[in-house]
């Protein structure tokens, strides 16, 4: 089959960046088993995890089988439809497709330290706040 031109004006000089990729969402690691987890397959250089909008994502790189040399869909009519819905706007071509990023293990854990450094320090300030509401004396009673 010929390749097809891109069907969206907005893929328009991209080097197909999103058939380079996979990208699956994932829940986010909360205990210390799920986070080893997440940092052992961060030791393969093909996968990628990211957050955006709050989202994480597992990204594994390579290329689709059917992407011609000339960056173009080789199966453009009979793609499946998680291609046809790829929205190029929201796409890395136009800009950041992650708030955070991470490449290997280490940055990971990383951010997990600090995010819970960050808990911590709002739990200490809910804690701080609830002890001065309930130290405040009683209000005068109007007789």
């Amino acid at each position: 089959m010929e390749s097809m031109p891109l069907g969206n004006d907005g893929c328009q000089g991209c080097p197909a960046m999103c058939c380079h990729g996979l990208e699956e969402a994932i829940i986010r690691p909360t205990t210390v088993q799920e986070v080893e987890n997440l940092k052992w397959e961060l030791y393969f250089v093909n996968t990628m995890v990211f957050i955006r909008n709050k989202r994480w994502y597992k990204m594994s790189t390579g290329r689709c089988r059917y992407l011609g040399q000339d960056n173009r869909c080789g199966i453009y009519d009979t793609r499946p439809q998680v291609c046809r819905d790829h929205n190029p706007p929201g796409c890395e071509f136009h800009g950041e497709i992650a708030d955070v990023m991470f490449h290997d293990p280490t940055e990971l854990q990383e951010y997990m330290d600090m995010e819970k450094k960050k808990r911590q320090r709002q739990a200490k300030k809910r804690a701080k706040a609830k002890g001065k509401v309930s130290a405040k004396p009683a209000g005068k009673k109007k007789k």
